[in-house]
């Protein structure tokens, strides 16, 4: 049994989807798939093969209620993550106190294989992009300041399903931290 291919993220509210969304507006003409507002998430536990969605959401729903929801700021728009080789624009800033060590651990309650990234950078994917579209775009070089603030006060587990086009994502369980009530908290009944 291969399992199904997760990820646990923080989901962007309303001030920085619009914030991205500005930003989209007024970079229309780049050759890139643009991250929908609804998938803009932050990435706490990067993807892998789960057997048990039940059991990770139950760890989920625990690990979120002893956590305050962060205040966050993105300070810069680059492309990334290798700027000799980019494949994606995403957004940069300093990751507040505490949000490392929340993803640290969350990776042993939720059963996600491998260690802990020792370095931890808030980044926020906008857009994806292959190498023919970036060899497109010229030389064109993308490095913007901006102030986009925003509270990420929710964690879901996300099901990453990959299609040609590229991911798609699916919302497996969301809890809010620190004890907030979010609506759709309960994960929905799991088939194999």
């Amino acid at each position: 049994m291969e399992g199904r291919r997760v990820f646990a993220g923080l989901p962007v509210g309303r001030e920085l989807a619009e914030a991205v969304g500005e930003f989209r507006q007024g970079h229309s003409g780049l050759r890139v798939r643009w991250v929908k507002p609804e998938n803009l998430h932050l990435t706490m536990v990067p993807p892998w093969q789960c057997l048990n969605v039940d059991a990770v959401c139950r760890a989920l729903s625990g690990e979120a209620a002893r956590q305050a929801p962060f205040e966050v700021s993105f300070e810069r728009v680059s492309f990334g993550p290798d700027p000799r080789r980019p494949r994606l624009i995403w957004a940069t800033g300093k990751a507040p106190a505490g949000m490392p060590e929340f993803a640290r651990s969350l990776r042993a309650p939720v059963g996600a294989p491998g260690e802990p990234r020792k370095s931890f950078l808030l980044h926020l994917t906008i857009a994806r992009f292959n190498s023919h579209d970036f060899k497109a775009m010229g030389a064109h070089t993308l490095r913007e300041t901006v102030l986009w603030y925003g509270t990420l006060d929710t964690i879901c587990l996300y099901e990453s399903i990959l299609k040609p086009g590229g991911a798609h994502y699916r919302e497996l369980c969301r809890f809010g931290l620190g004890g907030k009530s979010v609506v759709g908290s309960m994960p929905p009944p799991v088939s194999a």
